[in-house]
């Protein structure tokens, strides 16, 4: 693999020293109030990687270490809760490592512009797979997780032996725009412009089991309105969601160059249009090995 150059550091706090055990989980999620989800949770071990600006990155592994080692993504700024089932179920014949954005969801962590970049995310894809042993291992990436894929393989960064995208998103594809895309985008753009002032309204608006306790029966929206759980959070969420539109011209640029070094296979729910269904159409069209 490639090395990527390391961006330059800022001030740094001192990590502990090694041995040291990481907290179990990151702040957001030991804060959440999220009981309910103690079950998805509890397979968790916990690892910890500080970046050269002394930030902390949680590291999310499953299943036994002997096993073949399998990369998980979420989303931008998403919770490992979306992937905590799929990971479980995975462990059972892979060691899964998963991580998240920096800095959203858990906000203990400052976000610097430059880790929107996707050289920054593929660095720090490289530091991890590095300090974790996994030398060989497999791709799973959910939605925008796949644009990181694209760079960090086409870049040399990183070297899986396969990829697997669950309804890929922002690949420059598309002929027909996703609903997410036509709807809910152009909001978080306008928030991104506008400040956590108008996140606070955005989080007002949809999130209406913001003061009710975690139950069953208000789980899946809760777990997807984590991000506007404060608009200084929302406003995070929002910067990736910026940096997702932006990268999409670079993203498409390498995409095939991606490919040709790596067997890829996307899945799509065909009556998903929510979540980029034409980004999987004109993959299959215009790369077949790829569906």
């Amino acid at each position: 693999m490639q090395r990527l150059p390391e961006q330059a550091a800022g001030t740094a706090v001192a990590p502990p020293e090694a041995g040291t055990p990481p907290r179990e989980l990151p702040e957001y999620l030991r804060a959440a109030g999220l009981g309910g989800v103690a079950e998805e949770l509890a397979p968790v071990q916990c690892a910890e990687l500080w970046d050269e600006d002394g930030r902390r990155h949680v590291l999310y592994k499953l299943g036994q270490p002997s096993l073949p080692k399998l990369v998980l993504l979420p989303p931008y700024g998403v919770s490992y809760l979306l992937l905590a089932r799929l990971a479980a179920l995975l462990a059972q014949r892979f060691h899964v490592l998963s991580w998240e954005s920096t800095g959203c969801p858990d906000s203990s962590s400052p976000l610097h512009e430059s880790d929107l970049t996707l050289a920054r995310q593929s660095a720090l894809f490289q530091r991890i797979l590095q300090q974790e042993g996994f030398q060989q291992f497999h791709f799973v990436g959910w939605c925008q997780a796949a644009q990181l894929a694209v760079h960090a393989v086409a870049s040399g960064a990183v070297a899986p032996a396969s990829m697997s995208w669950i309804a890929p998103a922002g690949l420059g594809c598309a002929i027909v725009q996703s609903d997410f895309d036509r709807c809910a985008l152009p909001i978080y753009l306008d928030i991104e412009r506008g400040g956590a002032a108008l996140a606070g309204k955005l989080g007002v608006i949809l999130d209406k089991h913001r003061s009710a306790p975690f139950c069953p029966a208000n789980a899946a929206e809760k777990l997807t309105m984590l991000h506007l759980g404060d608009a200084a959070l929302t406003h995070r969420f929002s910067r990736y969601m910026l940096a997702y539109a932006r990268n999409q011209p670079e993203v498409h640029a390498l995409l095939g160059a991606a490919l040709a070094s790596c067997p890829t296979l996307a899945i799509h729910c065909k009556d998903d249009t929510y979540s980029h269904f034409s980004e999987s159409v004109q993959l299959a069209k215009h790369h077949p090995g790829s569906s």
